[in-house]
């Protein structure tokens, strides 16, 4: 009479396993890990030492180093967005929501600079980084935000005409990632900085890239 041949099983993840919140706490400790070491310094086991989780559990979230990496940028650049559209809700003229935009990103570096320094040191040295992917959609869709806004300005005569409302809004972005990186490198400024000091870069970076969309005579007056 043949054997019996034993049903293999293959394991299950404890229920604590799931949920958004494991999810998030290995996004958190990959921030912090990418931060410390680099994106091509690091492993998933250092990932998984960070978060307190075991190694196989973040795979069983993301299926590589570069999807943990792409889904790092997502949450950051989503959070942006959200920042964005709670700015142009709110009340205030075109000039001092993009100027709030900009404030915001300048905070995001004394608040997380672990997730700045990813974002800035990380994107261009990851191959096709902004290339395609859902990286990519969501600079565009930032990108296209605060074109919106530059052209929102424009039509009612707070701003500029004659500027491509979606170079403008290039401009302002470069000018921010810029300053943040020089900020991230330790040029001008450390996030343990002088509060004082922090606020007159903010000011300045804030100026300078609303510069090019103000008119004439009105720069620095955006906030």
């Amino acid at each position: 009479m043949p054997r019996r041949r034993r049903q293999v099983v293959a394991p299950r993840l404890p229920d604590e396993a799931g949920g958004p919140e494991k999810r998030r706490a290995i996004l958190h400790a990959a921030v912090r890990v990418f931060a410390r070491k680099g994106y091509h310094g690091c492993r998933i086991a250092d990932v998984a030492r960070q978060a307190g989780v075991a190694y196989g559990l973040v795979y069983h979230y993301f299926r590589s180093k570069e999807e943990l990496l792409e889904s790092v940028f997502a949450e950051q650049w989503a959070i942006f967005i959200q920042a964005i559209h709670a700015i142009r809700e709110g009340p205030g003229s075109a000039a001092e929501h993009l100027a709030a935009v900009c404030r915001f990103g300048m905070d995001v570096f004394r608040t997380a600079p672990d997730a700045v320094r990813v974002l800035i040191l990380e994107v261009p040295r990851t191959p096709d980084g902004l290339r395609a992917g859902g990286t990519r959609r969501t600079f565009e869709a930032a990108l296209r935000l605060i074109a919106d806004e530059v052209r929102r300005g424009q039509e009612a005569g707070e701003l500029r005409r004659g500027v491509d409302p979606l170079v403008a809004a290039a401009a302002i972005l470069g000018s921010l990632e810029l300053n943040l990186t020089a900020m991230v490198v330790g040029i001008l400024a450390q996030p343990a900085a002088a509060e004082e000091d922090l606020e007159r870069i903010t000011r300045q970076v804030v100026e300078v890239a609303l510069g090019g969309v103000l008119p004439r005579g009105r720069g620095g007056t955006a906030g």
